[in-house]
């Protein structure tokens, strides 16, 4: 076997590719500054992709590839909703810059991985690692930032009750706010504040930072506000009365999920048991199960081993999925 196709050099480009994954990740995340965004310029747009079209705009090739790639994209209805997904993990990247990176990372890498271990199955590997990675993380990074927003958010509203209590404005309230909270949810405040500076309405903002967000809880304050902003009312009285019923709603689902947690722990033990029993006896015996993974027969057995898997787990999964 050539160096090429051992497995340690397998592994150190499969390091080597996810470290620079993992430092670009950084970079677009960490690396650009983050300017107030209370400091209203002229131009809503975000400083990073400011900076990131006068990257692209540097290449021509690149620029009309990404040109290409949008028109594509938004013949096919899935740029839009890449947009909306961005926007709600607050990526600093463009829909059609994630889209023609995923498609290049699908055709380049699984190429170079056949060249470099010539093998056609860890090709197909790399092709699907690098065709369904990006949309997984991004998914992962969309409902761990939403997650944080919601816990933060009943808080936020007991918060903004009492500034308006003690005399402030909606506008002042928020804006006071926005310097006192962490990100998620000060960001978003300061985006919030920062477009209402800008002239457009209030009611109008709001409804934007909740499709944005696509927080349910976000959109039932939002929703409470513009009711009030019509018929009139207490707003400070109001707002408390949200947050706490936001409170016990996520009591309430901390409960179902300890009365679930036996459940959750069966299906995932079904999905987890058979492959590590599997690498166990291919561990202890690899004679034994060549068979399985070398002849028809043994493939047939594993994929309705794995059709099966995941059916019971989808099934398990659903029966202790509880929606309050």
């Amino acid at each position: 076997m050539s160096a090429l196709g051992d497995p340690v050099v397998l592994a150190l480009l499969v390091g080597v590719t996810a470290g620079i994954g993992v430092l670009v990740a950084v970079l677009l995340r960490l690396g650009l500054d983050r300017p107030p965004v209370e400091a209203v310029a002229p131009s809503r747009r975000d400083p990073r992709t400011q900076r990131l079209d006068a990257a692209v705009a540097s290449s021509p090739a690149l620029k009309r590839a990404i040109e290409v790639t949008a028109n594509l994209a938004a013949r096919r209805g899935t740029l839009g909703s890449v947009e909306r997904s961005l926007r709600a993990a607050d990526v600093p990247v463009r829909p059609a810059e994630l889209i023609l990176a995923n498609v290049c990372a699908a055709l380049f890498l699984p190429v170079l991985a056949v060249l470099v271990t010539g093998s056609v199955g860890k090709g197909v590997f790399t092709l699907v690692l690098a065709g369904f990675g990006p949309p997984f993380v991004l998914r992962f990074l969309v409902k761990r930032r939403r997650k944080k927003f919601d816990q933060q958010l009943p808080d936020a509203l007991t918060t903004l009750a009492g500034s308006l209590r003690a005399g402030r404005s909606v506008g002042q309230a928020m804006e006071a706010l926005s310097r006192e909270l962490t990100d998620p949810m000060g960001r978003e405040l300061r985006k919030i504040v920062a477009e209402i500076r800008l002239g457009r309405p209030m009611q109008e903002v709001l409804t934007d930072a909740a499709d944005r967000i696509d927080s349910s809880d976000f959109r039932w304050a939002v929703l409470a506000m513009q009711i009030q902003s019509e018929v009139g009312g207490n707003l400070a009285e109001l707002l408390d009365q949200v947050a706490e019923t936001m409170r016990e709603r996520s009591r309430m689902k901390g409960e179902v999920k300890a009365l679930t947690a036996e459940g959750r722990a069966s299906a995932l033990m079904l999905v987890i048991m058979v492959p590590a029993l599997g690498l166990v006896m291919w561990t202890m015996n690899p004679t034994y199960m060549e068979p399985l993974f070398t002849t028809s027969t043994g493939r047939i057995m594993l994929g309705i081993s794995a059709v099966m898997i995941g059916g019971g787990y989808a099934w398990m999964n659903s029966m202790v999925k509880i929606d309050v």
